[in-house]
């Protein structure tokens, strides 16, 4: 029952969510909706029955309702509209399925590490309370939390790629090394669009290397931005856990300190952390929008920044439209996942 009444509130949570873009859309007024689909050679007569066509084909002459539910049948189809960029002009449904799996992985990357590095950092810093190591993960922590992310970036990029050269920092790719490829074309690689995997695909490991070299640097930012968050509700959530009276009986009874603290209090205090993985899911897709941006990294977050600087409407709604629905989804998966993890949420 609790899955099926998360699922029913999904639909009219999404339903505010394509309201939402679709008031956005016109705001902006239909003169810069159709400038998306007005070819730029027309003039005089041509350009004013193109104008007219296009106001009855997009029902933009009927009232707000009726073209409210031509758009969402559009867009249920994977009609989005054109983008017009200098990375990629054409269908919106193409764009995102070229730019979208190298968010996708710089996102897996940036969790993975925020899951190998600030879960156990959170762990260590509560069982290690008041500790010079405990005192050094805080003001680690609180000084990541201030930063804004781009200055996570360009901090980075000074250590890392300007004064150590250890790490390159622009771009997913040296392009002397894809040039001529025939599965690398217009800056995207074929068949699954993310460069690391299609080079090994093709069994040029030379480029695999480098693409991996060049994901690590922003992968890294987008973790450190929010893994500081991560950590201090795990710590906070741990130091409350084992207070616990169970904790302390376990204690008593002779159970080693490391059973104590990874297999009973680290399961309960991370329950905090799975309620906030929302959060930290809606940190990474905001995220990715500045660091693809910072890196040159070729994300639908870099395609996203493209359309704000060239008035693209269809570009920025598409994504804006693409980033809620995969946070919502994303919410109700963990509110299953908290429902599994603590049975008292489903009642």
């Amino acid at each position: 029952m609790f899955i099926l009444r998360r699922l029913i509130i999904l639909i009219p949570t999404l339903i505010g969510l394509t309201l939402l873009v679709f008031v956005l859309i016109h705001l902006q007024g239909n003169n810069l909706i159709l400038s998306e689909y007005l070819n730029p050679r027309l003039t005089g007569q041509a350009r004013e029955l193109e104008i007219q066509r296009l106001i009855q084909e997009f029902h933009l002459n009927q009232p707000v309702y009726i073209q409210y539910f031509y758009w969402l049948g559009q867009v249920l189809s994977g009609n989005f509209g054109y983008t017009n960029t200098p990375i990629f002009s054409g269908p919106v449904s193409v764009a995102i399925e070229l730019f979208l799996p190298n968010t996708i992985v710089l996102s897996l990357f940036a969790a993975l590490l925020i899951w190998l590095i600030g879960i156990p950092l959170g762990v260590f810093s509560a069982v290690n309370r008041d500790s010079v190591a405990d005192q050094g993960i805080r003001v680690f922590s609180f000084t990541l939390y201030s930063m804004p992310i781009y200055l996570i970036a360009i901090a980075l990029i000074l250590l890392l790629g300007v004064y150590t050269g250890v790490l390159p920092f622009s771009g997913e790719v040296n392009p002397t090394l894809v040039s001529g490829l025939p599965w690398y074309v217009n800056g995207i690689s074929y068949p699954t669009h993310i460069l690391l995997i299609d080079a090994i695909i093709h069994g040029d490991f030379t480029v695999a290397l480098n693409a991996f070299l060049h994901l690590i640097m922003p992968a890294v930012t987008l973790a450190l931005a929010v893994m500081a968050g991560i950590i201090r509700i795990l710590r906070a959530s741990m130091l409350e856990t084992l207070e616990q009276d169970y904790i302390k009986l376990a204690r008593a009874k002779g159970v080693p300190e490391k059973i104590v603290n990874n297999l009973h209090a680290r399961k309960s205090a991370m329950l905090p952390v799975v309620t906030s993985f929302g959060y930290t899911v809606a940190g990474l897709l905001g995220g990715v929008v500045v660091v693809e941006t910072v890196f040159d990294f070729p994300g639908i977050g870099y395609w996203t920044t493209q359309a704000l600087l060239n008035d693209d409407v269809g570009g920025v709604m598409a994504s804006t439209l693409i980033f809620g629905i995969i946070l919502v989804l994303t919410t109700l998966i963990l509110d299953i996942v908290y429902a599994v993890i603590d049975p008292r949420v489903r009642y």
